[in-house]
């Protein structure tokens, strides 16, 4: 039933939209002229993009906001919003000469529609540098001058080193040179905002369509959501006032929303979308061989230790487990959702157009060390009088379908230590639920961010050192180190040294590097995504029949 709504949705939205498709010769020839159809694991619940965290928010706002920049292939920065910029000798300056770019809406004519200004930009970033908006990614930008003191509640917003000196030019004035600034500068919470329609909206800014102007390729017509409903969805037109419409290819964007991570899979793959971004590997899913793949290691898992735990209090015990892992069994194991990882840092987060990993070697810091192992699992049995380790499990997450490498690595434990540790899985939601409560002894945790910056892994980690015992004070140095850093050399040696200081203290033990995917139909070309924050990039995606 569930599904034949959708199609009878698809349908009455094809045919609305039809005047939009222009002659199916040119679609068959260029690929452009089609209504593409993607599903969102939820609700995006509000389209601010200064105070949004929701991944399902991000997917939208991808297509329907542009910022001064954009994020092209392999982190390459390509113009958006504006046309043309220059970085001071220094690197403490960035001047930026704005498009022609127009606001569009419902109600708004292409002909008549406003013109993003210099000082929407100014606006943004007081908005999502002010205390009150509560910005979930504003101590991204703390290298923007005078940005820490606005965050605090110390200094004006009006003191925050961003300025227009006319209505076409922006320039940012930073504290210190910071490398990964014009990656920033692409999240979608660096977008501009109209001041005047913001306060016109009386505290309903994003949340619908009538709320809500677009400067990017579309813009939200319709949004329909019902918690306990089905066949909710997020229509997505062409913005007429785009300033290149040229090069925007679908006539239009239909995102169905699910209800959940699982039910967006299966909608996808019982051919109800075109599109689907995923974190679960798709043989878990994926019945027929005609969808398009593409797969980006974005994440890390690692092993954590309960840090209320009596047994894994020792040191010794615990270095004993880290130094008895041998990463080199464990790659034969492995499907293609995982590889085997020695850092913090997956090989998908670039720094300055390349992959950091390709910049600082993926080497072991503390190597596979048996007879090290067994010496420290001694000395931890005599201080705790082990008698039985039968209390301690690693706690697995149903949706890492990958357990035969972590088998591995129990059944060495149990070779050099005469104890073994078992695997114990539950859902996702349980699995969430019990690290919260500390009901756990190891877990396999998952760190990732949104925005896909050495920067931001480090914040992450250091919003995690609580729940894995670390004292976070060492790691908040090297990062307020990290973006001050002058070059791009002195960058990666700082990345370099931070993920040390997190791996030397053993509570984070990294182990894979896991995949987000991108599938699409095999007729489909040309789409592009954001592994990081949930984002798949329609504006240039062609149709084939």
């Amino acid at each position: 039933m569930k599904r034949r709504s959708l199609q009878f949705l698809a349908l009455c939205l094809v045919l609305l939209l039809l005047p939009l498709y222009g002659c199916s010769r040119h679609q068959e020839s260029t690929g452009a002229g089609y209504l593409f159809t993607a599903v969102l694991p939820g609700d995006p619940a509000c389209l601010d993009p200064q105070y949004t965290d929701n991944r399902n928010a991000q997917a939208v706002l991808a297509n329907t906001m542009e910022g001064l920049v954009r994020a092209g292939e392999g982190g390459s920065i390509l113009p958006a919003g504006a046309e043309e910029w220059t970085v001071s000798e220094d690197g403490r300056s960035y001047l930026f000469t704005l498009r022609d770019c127009k606001w569009y809406g419902i109600g708004i004519k292409a002909e008549t529609a406003p013109p993003v200004t210099a000082q929407d930009y100014v606006y943004a970033f007081r908005r999502l540098l002010k205390p009150e908006t509560r910005a979930p990614h504003a101590q991204d930008f703390l290298s923007i001058k005078n940005a820490a003191g606005v965050l605090a509640g110390v200094k004006k917003p009006e003191e925050l080193g961003v300025s227009a000196p006319d209505d076409h030019t922006v320039l940012f004035e930073l504290e210190s040179p910071d490398a990964q600034f014009l990656t920033l500068l692409t999240q979608s919470c660096a977008v501009p905002c109209s001041e005047r329609f913001f306060l016109s909206t009386k505290g309903r800014y994003g949340l619908d369509p009538e709320n809500t102007l677009s400067n990017g390729p579309f813009y939200p017509a319709q949004w329909n959501y019902d918690d306990y409903g089905s066949g909710n969805f997020i229509s997505l037109k062409r913005n007429a006032a785009y300033y290149d419409p040229d090069s925007i290819y679908p006539s239009s964007l239909l995102l169905y929303i699910a209800h959940s991570a699982a039910e967006a899979n299966q909608s996808f793959a019982e051919g109800e979308a075109d599109v689907l971004l995923t974190q679960t590997a798709p043989d878990a899913f994926i019945r027929s061989g005609d969808a398009a793949i593409e797969g980006r290691a974005a994440s890390t898992l690692g092993l954590i230790f309960n840090p209320d735990n009596e047994l894994l209090q020792n040191v010794h015990l615990r270095q004993a487990l880290i130094s008895g892992i041998d990463r080199s069994a464990l790659a034969p194991l492995l499907s293609d959702d995982l590889t085997v990882a020695y850092g913090i840092i997956p090989p998908a987060v670039t720094l300055l157009g390349r992959s950091y990993r390709e910049l600082y070697a993926d080497e072991p810091l503390s190597p596979y060390d048996p007879i090290g192992a067994s010496r420290s699992f001694d000395a931890a049995a005599s201080q705790v009088q082990l008698g039985s380790m039968n209390t301690v499990q690693i706690l697995v997450s149903t949706d890492i379908t990958d357990t035969d490498a972590l088998l591995e690595i129990c059944q060495n434990w149990q070779n050099l230590f005469g104890y073994y540790i078992g695997i114990e899985t539950v859902t996702p939601a349980d699995f969430d639920r019990r690290i919260a409560a500390g009901e756990y002894s190891i877990a396999l945790y998952t760190l990732s961010s949104q925005e896909g910056t050495c920067t931001s892994f480090f914040r992450a980690a250091a919003d995690e050192a609580a729940l894995w015992g670390m004292d976070p004070a060492a790691l908040e140095t090297n990062v307020t180190a990290l973006t001050q850093a002058d070059a791009l050399a002195d960058t990666v040696e700082l990345c370099g040294s931070t993920e040390e200081t997190v791996l030397h203290t053993g509570c984070f033990v990294p182990l894979f590097y896991k995949n987000s995917y991108l599938l699409y139909t095999g007729n489909n070309r040309d789409i592009g995504f954001d592994p990081f924050s949930g984002a798949v990039f329609f504006r240039d995606a062609k149709h084939f029949e």
